[in-house]
């Protein structure tokens, strides 16, 4: 058999003991050949003894280091909390059902039809979630003799119905199930042909030991957990060990298998090796030792190679996917890992064309197939001779983008297949089902593309900031990364936390004038608005994968405000480690989206990007819209909620904005402080008509009329208008500020906004910060009251648990992958924040 190397775990592993360094060991009486080798060893006093000084040196610099923990690679890459679920662990034949499941559209159509209700113990279950959607709505059909008890079906909520003409879409995106399905299979095989390399057991032997009993009381499951083969090898498995070629070879083929599983999601992947444990450590580097030059196990050595934890740029060049490329060109996979690499390092430009390269090539293979599949290619040929001009009506070109309404149009140009249901019934079949559905590569490289616009553009603010402080980016001794809030021995101090003048403190300090003299500079300005937008292209391309069925229309009834409001409650309760009850479920049905793990980061990205963009006005249409769809998203019962960084960003940002901006904590337009000590108010201009926001919110705060710039009228449904675009609102009743507070200094790079406009962005930035800063005024209340208490009483002690829960979160939404919340803060009051103050 081959042998084993070493495995070097830490960086203060020892070497393995030589026979120089037992000489001056205490060691019991040995046999007559330790005793030779000591008499040997006695001629080489001198050269022993350099040689024990040199390693006692070697292990004092070792102890004086810090231990460093080394692990996988592909423990290092990112958005992996957001594929952990019980896909990791179902059997593998109940994931294919719940993938057929998912693709047969009749399933959601299954959940009308409802079996009677059964006798029940009330107190047997909890009670369903009210959000449940998909899967989680179909309820539980046990039979009557099922041996555990049964409970009566809860109603269904209200389902949205899709559009006339168009298809359902299903629970959870087709392409992303077909993947972790795929991956679960070839995983599991990967792992069965290691243990046999390892073991020498034969398939049937492996399986007769896998395939015993229960473990419930058997004395044989007993036996096979400790290692032991009860059956004995009775003619299912060889008592011979395995030749070293035939180890190598099922090596080779469990290898091949990894590389397949990474070269649909290498995301997806990492998450189940993990639970693998160590039997895939060092499969890829035993099979690199007979076959250096094998490709797949090159590329799965790459991700199982240990190194330094945090430590992923400094530890990983991209010479071996440059190999890997050079070798075979056409596996797009390893652009888009050559890209994330790049990522990591720092080169977002070469990431985007990497990205780029494997999304315009996965397009053109999807076309290519679409058009052989539908016999398109002998009409192109057939029509030469009609063929139409360059820009003339009817010549449409998508270039292999998805629809804006849906996932993809056939080549046919029909958005669905109609076909006959089990009932004789006509049942749409959606695009994302068909045969030529984008590959999974596609929205892959959509989002990541995205993600690298964005911190592309964060990475240069950061830097031009860290310049500006005149200090060095230095991770520090636990591997997290500096923040801005945390700067020492800077210039300036970096941002400020709870500063009421705003991030940067007063409008004519010397910090925020030096700050907007860099970070507002023209074309510097223009480079960062230019990737803001890329990005937040990208990530509506990437959304446009995921059909949506719109709910009822209560909630555009509602006036902006409202809905803000109900936003933020929402994204509150739905934060990750938040302990706050979600807001009352609306009266009207909820919006219905195909899930995708992804999902949730990529809609908060996008609402970061308007923030970069200072884009008030329309975040506030974006962020209703949002709440409510990332609300009635359910990945179950395949996938848990995910841990989505951008949106504990997002909400930590609209934290910190509403305690430490007083310009942005005044009261908005649509306040009406004194409504309830006038009998009689003068009815506003004739706009749209009011809406009774109560009834359909149950929100306890007093209902705002309708009539203002942010009516769902004026903003469309995706948020795309612009400040420019919003007329002027009335000035808010907000008492004028101090005298005393000075004026910001004027821009002498960009030209200042109209002032009706820097107006309206204030006036929507209000708005957005208002129930931010009233559920603080909340949290405030109660922790004083708790802290007032007297020692030690019932309610005292509820107070203070009280106040405790109210802490905890805030230690949670730290960003795992960079401090951008600081960055974003200090962009926002150089560039926008100073603007407002000074129609403030």
């Amino acid at each position: 058999m081959l042998p084993t190397p070493p495995s070097t775990h830490t960086s203060r592993s020892s070497s393995p003991t030589s026979p120089e360094n037992l000489d001056g060991a205490d060691v019991p009486e040995a046999p007559s050949q330790a005793k030779k080798k000591k008499k040997k060893k006695a001629k080489k006093s001198t050269k022993s003894k350099d040689i024990a000084a040199a390693g006692k040196g070697a292990v004092g610099c070792d102890e004086d280091r810090p231990p460093v923990l080394c692990i996988s690679r592909n423990k290092h890459w990112r958005y992996i909390s957001s594929y952990h679920g019980p896909w990791l662990q179902l059997p593998l034949e109940l994931l294919e059902s719940l993938l057929l499941l998912n693709l047969d559209p009749a399933t959601l159509h299954a959940a009308d039809v409802r079996l009677p209700p059964l006798t029940t113990n009330a107190n047997a279950l909890p009670p369903p979630k009210q959000r449940d959607r998909g899967f989680a709505s179909l309820g539980d059909y046990s039979p009557p003799d099922s041996p555990r008890n049964t409970f009566t079906i809860p109603p269904p909520s209200p389902f949205p119905a899709p559009r006339p003409g168009k298809a359902t879409p299903p629970p959870i995106d087709p392409g992303v199930f077909r993947s972790v399905t795929h991956i679960r299979r070839l995983i599991d095989e990967a792992a069965e042909l290691s243990v046999r390399a390892s073991s020498g057991l034969s398939a049937a032997a492996l399986g007769s030991m896998r395939g015993g009993p229960g473990m419930n009381g058997n004395a044989w499951a007993t036996a096979q957990s400790l290692g032991l083969n009860p059956l004995g090898d009775s003619g299912n498995g060889r008592n011979v060990a395995m030749s070293a070629m035939r180890v190598h070879r099922l090596r080779a083929l469990a290898v091949q298998k990894l590389a397949a599983a990474y070269k649909t999601d290498e995301i997806a992947s990492s998450v189940m090796v993990m639970q693998g444990g160590s039997v895939f450590d060092d499969i890829a580097e035993r099979v690199l030792k007979v076959d250096p030059h094998d490709i797949d196990a090159r590329y799965v050595h790459f991700f199982h190679e240990k190194i330094p934890s945090r430590s992923l740029a400094e530890s990983t060049s991209t010479e071996l996917l440059d190999d890997l490329i050079a070798q075979d060109p056409h596996r797009l996979e390893f652009y888009r890992t050559r890209g994330i690499v790049h990522c990591f390092r720092d080169e977002y430009a070469q990431a985007a064309k990497d990205f780029t390269y494997a999304l315009k090539e996965a397009r053109a293979i999807r076309k290519a197939r679409s058009a052989h599949m539908s016999g398109n290619l002998g009409d192109k040929q057939r029509g030469k001779g009609t063929k139409k001009k360059k820009g003339k009506a009817g010549g449409s070109r998508t270039n292999g983008q998805a629809p804006p309404s849906g996932t993809s149009t056939r080549a046919g140009g029909t958005d669905a297949v109609p076909f006959e249901g089990p009932d004789g019934e006509s049942i749409m079949l959606h695009p994302s089902v068909l045969p030529d559905a984008p590959e999974p590569i596609e929205p892959q490289c959509l989002f990541l593309r995205a993600a690298a616009y964005l911190q592309h553009a964060v990475y240069l603010i950061e830097d031009a900031i860290f310049k500006l402080e005149g200090i060095r980016k230095v991770p520090s001794v636990d591997g997290a990364e500096m923040r801005l809030c945390y700067v020492e021995n800077g210039k300036y101090g970096g941002v400020e936390i709870g500063n009421p003048d705003g991030p940067l403190g007063r409008p004519d300090g010397a910090k925020l004038q030096a700050y907007r003299a860099v970070l507002a500079e023209p074309t510097f300005r223009e480079q960062i608005l230019t990737l803001v937008k890329k990005s937040m292209r990208d990530h509506r391309q990437f959304l446009t994968h995921f059909d949506t069925l719109e709910g009822g229309p209560g909630s555009a009834d509602a006036d902006i405000a409202q809905r803000t409001e109900y936003a933020f409650l929402l994204s509150e309760s739905l934060r990750p480690g938040s302990q706050t009850q979600p807001p009352p479920v609306p009266d009207a049905p909820p919006m219905f989206t195909t899930y995708h793990p992804l999902l949730v980061e990529s809609h908060f990205s996008v609402l970061l990007g308007h923030l970069l963009l200072g884009d008030f006005a329309g975040l506030l249409p974006a962020f209703a819209r949002a709440a409510a769809l990332v609300d009635g998203l359910e990945g179950y019962p395949v996938f848990l909620p995910p841990r989505s960084m951008a949106q504990a960003e997002f909400v930590e940002v609209l934290e910190r904005l509403a305690s430490g901006w007083r310009s942005g904590a005044q009261p908005h337009s649509l306040t009406r402080a004194h409504a309830k000590q006038l009998a009689i108010e003068v009815p506003p201009p004739p706009r749209a008509p009011k809406a009774k926001a109560k009834d359909v919110y149950r929100i306890p705060t007093p209902p705002t009329p309708d009539g203002d710039a942010y009516s769902p009228s004026t903003f469309g449904v995706n948020g795309s208008s612009s400040s420019s675009s919003v007329a002027a609102p009335p000035p808010p009743p907000s008492p004028p500020p101090p005298a005393s507070r000075p004026s910001p200094p004027p821009s002498t790079h960009e030209p200042a906004a109209p002032r009706e406009e820097l107006r309206a962005s204030l006036d929507a930035a209000r708005i957005l910060l208002a129930p931010v800063a009233r559920r603080q005024r909340e949290k405030a209340t109660t922790e004083k009251a708790g802290n007032g208490s007297p020692g030690g009483g019932g309610a005292g002690g509820a107070g203070a648990c009280a106040s405790a829960s109210a802490k905890k979160p805030l230690n949670i939404n730290i960003p795992l992958h960079g401090p951008r919340v600081e960055i974003v803060l200090a962009w926002m009051a150089a560039v926008f924040l100073c603007e407002l103050d000074g129609v403030a």
